[in-house]
């Protein structure tokens, strides 16, 4: 038989150890009974010598068993075997020359049987069979011919039959001992790429940073283990990170450049690790970080100081180098308490910091908590609001400077819930948006702005909010299209306001949607504007026919870089033949600057603060009137 390779033969050993082990503790046990049963039998020098042999025999077998017990070396248990062969040999030698016994014989018929299927080896095997042989011939004077050469016979074949038993058994085993090797390595296989697949699927494909999966599970481990130790359960953070200004890179630039931008941004996330932190990317410009290093508040804060800057520095990609900023929300969290509403408050903190400006970081806190349960309860009452019946309009009017008269009224959400009363319109509107309910309250406003246009004797074009979800939403713009033709509204007598920055969310579907409304024949109006990105090649791809500049240009009128700047905005609405709207009219000075500046229309609190639709008809005929006895005095 061929030599085995070391790993085969290894696992050979193995299977054959229970053998072994069975054989030595056999051999042992029935030479520890010969040994008490020799003082039947025999008696001085004899006892001597016949015990003395029984008992090495059994020695030997029952210190091999023990020893077998651990892993031993092939040869080894062969040495082993071999004298427990050896000793069974000169038992049945010892005693024949004792007291010669011709059925005796038959010991050695069954020892080669025994050394035969009983072996490490077959070398071993032939060698101990060859012994036995060698000492039944040294008894052939003591039987008759006859009887010996049964004897012979009988050990030959024994020996022949055995052989040729082991011989199979041992391949037989061997192929075993294969089959076993390559299921452990088909195993070792499977394991390493059912690793390999798990680290694929808690890791970021685009940068190999752990995923929102490994986020979750890191958190599970550290629950975990403080479970089993809260004594050394040391402080744990949750940073939330969102990225300022990725969407216009992806915009501007291009998906492929935001994609390398997000691998940069790892990097520097990776290089600027606090110690204990876990850091995972969420899904587009999000990222979190676990940090379980036992910090304290003031090392976390000064951490998150030096990622901002960090994440401030210019980018240089494809040749072009790219700005952002990220803000940052923190947590202390319990591990023993609710993760999901923790990783809430964490996220409440990150909002927090993009309402403050961006680029900073904020600490959840109690004046934090006492916000974030304000927030919740606005949003389980606008969850479970009756919109229609409280949800009410109130309209604001634009007057036409050249004029003097109300063309057009924006139409104003109000809300008072039964549970928690009024809600200033900033903040339910901005929690609607935030957690995906604007959509319903915005078609409410809708079904209510058209009802009033029918119900108007004197219909008066009215303006209505859409928000960057409405924007992007086929539903919502289908909604609005049919709504307006089942009620047979003049689309002419509708504008639909937007912001530069609900533009941004989507520009493409937003772009869109709004040519949808312009195709309808509503008239688009662009809110807010100079407070975002403001790029002129954008903005003659959309179909909007006003500049509603933002209130905030009107704070200071004193300081002359206002006019400078007013002035350039209205410029640009006149390049691109629209009209322009002054927002934040409050007193006589702010509607000089307004005129000065070359704005069409204005709207603000020296009209008229947002009034019920019949306050908005007595305003337009005060109006009528006021220009009509202007027209007369002139006259």
């Amino acid at each position: 038989m061929s030599k085995l390779n070391a790993k085969t033969a290894l696992a050979v050993q193995d299977i054959y150890r229970p053998i072994f082990s069975g054989y030595f503790a056999i051999v042992a046990a029935y030479y520890i009974f010969m040994s008490v049963s020799h003082f039947w039998y025999f008696e001085g020098a004899e006892l001597l010598v016949m015990g003395g042999v029984a008992v090495l025999a059994a020695i030997t077998s029952l210190t091999s068993f023990i020893q077998l017990r651990n892993p031993m070396e092939a040869t080894q248990v062969e040495r082993r075997q071999l004298a427990v062969n050896l000793l069974m040999i000169a038992n049945v030698v010892v005693a024949l020359n004792l007291g010669f016994e011709p059925q005796k014989m038959t010991y050695f018929i069954i020892m080669v049987m025994i050394f035969a299927l009983a072996s490490v080896n077959f070398r071993q095997s032939l060698f101990s069979i060859v012994v036995a042989s060698i000492a039944l011939m040294t008894f052939a004077g003591r039987l008759e011919k006859a009887a010996f050469d049964g004897y012979v016979f009988l050990v030959i074949a024994a020996a022949m039959a055995s052989l040729s038993i082991t011989y199979f058994l041992r391949k037989s085993i061997i192929r075993i001992a294969n089959a076993r090797l390559d299921a452990i390595d088909q195993l070792e296989e499977v394991k390493v790429v059912s690793e390999t697949l798990r680290e694929r699927s808690l890791s970021d494909s685009l940068t190999a940073l752990p995923n929102r999966r490994a986020f979750f599970e890191r958190l599970r481990e550290l629950k975990a283990q403080a479970a089993q130790d809260p004594i050394q359960n040391d402080a744990v953070w949750l940073v939330l990170i969102d990225l300022d200004g990725f969407k216009s890179v992806n915009d501007i630039h291009g998906h492929l450049v935001g994609d390398l931008l997000l691998q940069a941004v790892s990097g520097r996330l990776n290089s600027t690790k606090i110690e204990g932190a876990h850091v995972s990317r969420m899904g587009g410009d999000e990222f979190n970080v676990i940090v379980s290093g036992g910090q304290s508040q003031d090392d976390i804060a000064q951490w998150c100081n030096d990622l901002l800057k960090k994440l401030a520095e210019p980018y240089s990609i494809e040749g072009r180098s790219v700005r952002i900023s990220g803000s940052i929300g923190c947590k202390q969290i319990d591990l023993e308490l609710d993760m999901r509403s923790q990783i809430n408050q964490a996220d409440f903190a990150l909002m927090t910091a993009k309402g403050q400006g961006k680029n900073r970081a904020v600490m959840f806190n109690r004046e934090h908590a006492k916000q974030a349960e304000e927030r919740y309860a606005i949003e389980e009452a606008l969850r479970s609001a009756n919109l229609a019946a409280e949800i009410e309009l109130v309209f604001q009017p634009q007057v036409d400077l050249e004029r003097g008269v109300i063309v057009r009224a924006e139409a104003l959400a109000r809300w008072s819930s039964p549970q928690i009363g009024t809600i200033q319109p900033g903040k339910f509107i901005q929690i609607a948006e935030d957690s995906g309910l604007i959509g319903g309250i915005t078609l409410m406003v809708v079904e209510k702005a058209f009802a009033e246009l029918q119900s108007w004797e004197k219909p008066i074009p009215i303006s209505i909010n859409l928000s960057s979800h409405d924007l992007i939403s086929d539903m919502i713009i289908d909604a609005i299209i049919d709504q307006s033709t089942a009620l047979k509204i003049d689309p002419a007598m509708v504008e639909f306001e937007v912001t530069e920055t609900a533009m941004m969310t989507d520009f493409e579907k937003a772009t869109k949607n709004l040519d949808r409304l312009a195709g309808a024949g509503f008239a688009i109006a662009l809110d807010d504007f100079g407070t975002g990105y403001s790029n002129f090649n954008y903005l003659r791809t959309l179909p909007i026919g006003k500049l509603k500049v933002d209130r905030s240009f009107m704070d200071n009128p004193g300081d002359p870089m206002t006019e400078k700047v007013l002035f350039s905005l209205a410029g640009m609405a006149r390049t691109l033949g629209v009209h322009c709207l002054l927002e934040g009219i409050e007193d006589e000075v702010d509607l000089l600057m307004a005129k000065r500046v070359g704005a069409d229309a204005v709207q603000g609190y020296l009209f008229g603060a947002p009034m019920t639709s019949a306050d908005l008809h007595d305003a337009v005929i005060g109006f009528s009137g006021s220009q009509a006895e202007g027209q007369k005095a002139a006259g």
